[in-house]
């Protein structure tokens, strides 16, 4: 194993997965490394301690979701960069502040 920035890409999905379900997500990694075909829904796995979120929350949280489970990817080289998954916040902070405008 080659210690480069997807190690970091890696790290961050880590971090984000983390911050959604309350805790270290090393069910659900474990899970992504198996071959089994258990389908766990996200709203299983979110932190129970949180109040239910309203719509426009669920787009985000899927969102984010999506973000992170893109950068634990198991192949280091099919990972995004950092580069890219911070344009996609970035375009998200725009389009929101634009709506206010």
């Amino acid at each position: 194993m080659v210690v480069n920035e997807k190690c970091d890409v890696y790290g961050f999905g880590v971090v984000a997965l983390e911050t959604l379900v309350g805790k270290h997500p090393k069910e659900i990694l474990s899970s992504l490394q198996s071959e089994s075909t258990h389908n766990i829904t996200l709203y299983e796995v979110l932190d129970q301690r949180l109040p239910e979120p309203n719509m426009t929350v669920s787009l985000d949280i899927v969102r984010i979701a999506i973000i992170a489970f893109s950068c634990l990817n198991p192949n280091p080289c099919s990972r995004p960069t950092m580069k890219t998954r911070v344009s996609v916040f970035s375009d998200s902070a725009n389009s929101f502040s634009h709506s206010f405008t």
